[in-house]
C-alpha cells in the first residue's frame, strides 16, 4: 500500500469502526470568511471618536489663539500646531482601521481616548495638564470628555466584540513591507526618545547640583524647551508605531509577555512625563523667573524631584530596550488561547 494510500485510510478510520470522514469547517485560504458590515454600535463608536477629537482640536486652536494674543506664542506653540495637525490626521487614521475591524486601530483608539479621558479630566479639575482658558475652552473639554466615555464603552460591547473577533484573523497583521517601515520608524523614535531623557536626566542632575543662578537658570530653560517642543511629541509617535507594531503582527500586543511589559511601561512613562516631569519643569523655571534662591529652597527640592522622576523614566527606557533585545518569559494567558477558526 503505497503513502498516500495508508494516510488517506488514517484519515477517515476512527475510533469504533466509523469510516466516515472528518468534519471540518472550510475557510477561505486567507484567513476567516468576511463578517460584513460593522455593527451599528462600531458606527457610533466612530462618530463619538470625531466628535471628541473635534472637539479637542478646537479647544487647542483656541488655546494657540489665546497665546498669539497675549504674546506669549513661540517655538512651543509651533509644536503645539504640528502635534495639532498630526492628531488629526491619526485619529481620523486609527478611526477608519476601526470600521475596517482592524483590531490594531481599535487598540491604539483605545488607548489614546484613555490617555485624553484622563489629561482631560485633569484640566477640568485644575490638577496639571493645560489651562483652561475661558468657558469656551471648558465647554469643548467637557463634550470632548463625554464624547471619548460613550465612545470607548461602545468600543467594546458584545455586538463590537463578536464582529471583531470575526474579522481579526482576516486583518490582524499589516504588510511585511508596512511592517519593516514602521518598525524602522519605531526602532528610530525610541533612540530619540531615550536620547531626549537621558539628556533631560543629565540637565536636571546639574540644574540640581550647581551653585551658579545662571547655569540652573540655563539648564531649566533649555529643559522646557525640548519639553513643549520634543519630549511629547516622540514619546506619542514610539508608542504608536508600537503600537502598529504590536497588535498588527504576528507578536500580539498582550500574547507575549516581553511585549505587554514594553507596553505598560511605556504608558506609564509617558504619564510620568506629563503628570510629573513636566510639572516640575514649569514649577522651576517659574522660581527661576522669580529669583529663587539656588539652595536650600524650594527650588533645590523641584531640582532633585526632577532628578529622581527622570532617572525613573530613564531606567524604564534602558529596561524595556533590554526587553526588546533579550525577549524574555512566555506567553501571557492572552497569547495561550487558541486562534478563531483553530481547535486545540
Amino acid at each position: 500500500m503505497s503513502t498516500t494510500d495508508q494516510t488517506d485510510r488514517r484519515q477517515i478510520t476512527k475510533a469504533g469502526g466509523d469510516r466516515r470522514p472528518s468534519v471540518r469547517t472550510l475557510r477561505p485560504a486567507g484567513g476567516a470568511a468576511p463578517a460584513g458590515r460593522p455593527p451599528t454600535a462600531i458606527g457610533w463608536a466612530y462618530v463619538m471618536v470625531i466628535v471628541a477629537t473635534l472637539a479637542a482640536i478646537a479647544s487647542n486652536v483656541f488655546e494657540i489663539a489665546h497665546q498669539v494674543e497675549t504674546g506669549v506664542a513661540g517655538a512651543a506653540t509651533t509644536g503645539d500646531l504640528a502635534l495639532t495637525i498630526a492628531f488629526c490626521a491619526l485619529f481620523g487614521f486609527f478611526a477608519e482601521m476601526l470600521r475596517a475591524g482592524r483590531q490594531w486601530g481599535r487598540v491604539l483608539l483605545t488607548v489614546f481616548t484613555s490617555l485624553g479621558i484622563v489629561f482631560t479630566g485633569l484640566g477640568l479639575a485644575g490638577l496639571g495638564g493645560r489651562p483652561l482658558v475661558g468657558p469656551l475652552q471648558g465647554s469643548l473639554a467637557v463634550v470632548s470628555l463625554v464624547a471619548s466615555v460613550v465612545g470607548l464603552v461602545l468600543l467594546f460591547v458584545p455586538s463590537a466584540n463578536r464582529w471583531m473577533a470575526a474579522v481579526r484573523t482576516q486583518n490582524r497583521t499589516i504588510p511585511q513591507r508596512l511592517r519593516k517601515a514602521v518598525l524602522t520608524a519605531h526602532v528610530a523614535i525610541s533612540v530619540g526618545w531615550l536620547g531626549l531623557v537621558t539628556g533631560m536626566f543629565a540637565m536636571s542632575l546639574a540644574g540640581a547640583t550647581t551653585g551658579s543662578t545662571e547655569q540652573q537658570a540655563a539648564m531649566y530653560r533649555t529643559m522646557s524647551l525640548l519639553d513643549e517642543i520634543f519630549l511629547g511629541m516622540t514619546s506619542m509617535f514610539a508608542l504608536i508605531t508600537g503600537i502598529v507594531v504590536g497588535a498588527g503582527t504576528k507578536w500580539g500586543l498582550l500574547q507575549r509577555t516581553w511585549v505587554a511589559v514594553k507596553f505598560f511601561l511605556t504608558m506609564g512613562v509617558m504619564l510620568l512625563g506629563f503628570s510629573v516631569i513636566h510639572q516640575l519643569i514649569l514649577r522651576a523655571n517659574e522660581l527661576v523667573d522669580a529669583g529663587a534662591p539656588v539652595r536650600g529652597g524650594e527650588l533645590d527640592t523641584v531640582g532633585w524631584s526632577m532628578t529622581g522622576s527622570a532617572a525613573v523614566a530613564l531606567g524604564s527606557l534602558v529596561f524595556m530596550t533590554a526587553v526588546s533585545t533579550y525577549k524574555p518569559w512566555n506567553r501571557t494567558r492572552w497569547g495561550k488561547r487558541p486562534a478563531p477558526g483553530r481547535t486545540s
